[in-house]
């Protein structure tokens, strides 16, 4: 099917997912040994440009999950999406970079970035086009509640609008202190005693 680059714009303005599967596709036609150091060294028409290398693999392991720094590439990290997850890149050391050494994207973000790097390599993006190739993610509904832990402490220390200070003597006499965030907290079970969520 063919396409020009204000089919993908368009594409990508009435379904900003697409801009994952986009960055998918384009890290995929990457060589191997490409993805793996960061770096576009073969000038083979494909997938990210010279420029666009580096910050354009970390795109791609951030919606693929694939650790390519590793032989095969491996999916090690659960995939996330640009659209909806793109504010924890934002703080990598790769994005912090990228922004610096071009300050005209400073003031953007992950996602506007990946869009702009979509668009600029639209030729390869044909697939698009096609409804078929498009991946609905499954709507999963829980009820599970989150893990929980319960905390012993001998007295509150001092609390704020946002954490409480517990101390905790053991058995050796030795008075431990802990900061614990309030978000934290489930129920207050009886004195001494706390549910708090479990730390992954």
């Amino acid at each position: 099917m063919t396409h020009n680059k204000s089919d993908i714009q368009s594409l990508l303005n009435k379904y900003p997912l697409l801009i994952d599967k986009a960055i998918q596709i384009i890290g995929d036609n990457q060589t191997a040994d490409e993805l793996g150091s960061k770096y576009t060294k073969h000038n083979n028409g494909v997938g990210f440009t010279a420029s666009y290398g580096t910050i354009g693999t970390v795109l791609y392991q951030f919606v693929t999950g694939r650790d390519c720094k590793k032989q095969g590439h491996p999916i090690r990290w659960k995939p996330k999406s640009l659209v909806t997850d793109a504010d924890v890149l934002d703080r990598t050391r790769d994005m912090l970079m990228f922004k610096n050494r071009n300050p005209h994207y400073a003031k953007s973000t992950p996602r506007e970035i990946a869009k702009m790097i979509v668009v600029l390599h639209w030729r390869q993006l044909g697939g698009l086009m096609d409804r078929s190739t498009w991946v609905t993610p499954p709507v999963i509904v829980t009820t599970q509640q989150p893990q929980t832990i319960t905390v012993r402490y001998t007295r509150v220390v001092r609390e704020t609008s946002k954490a409480i200070l517990l101390e905790k003597v053991d058995a050796q006499g030795v008075a431990w202190e802990r900061w614990l965030p309030k978000s934290m907290i489930v129920n207050n079970l009886e004195a001494g005693y706390l549910e708090i969520k479990k730390t992954a």
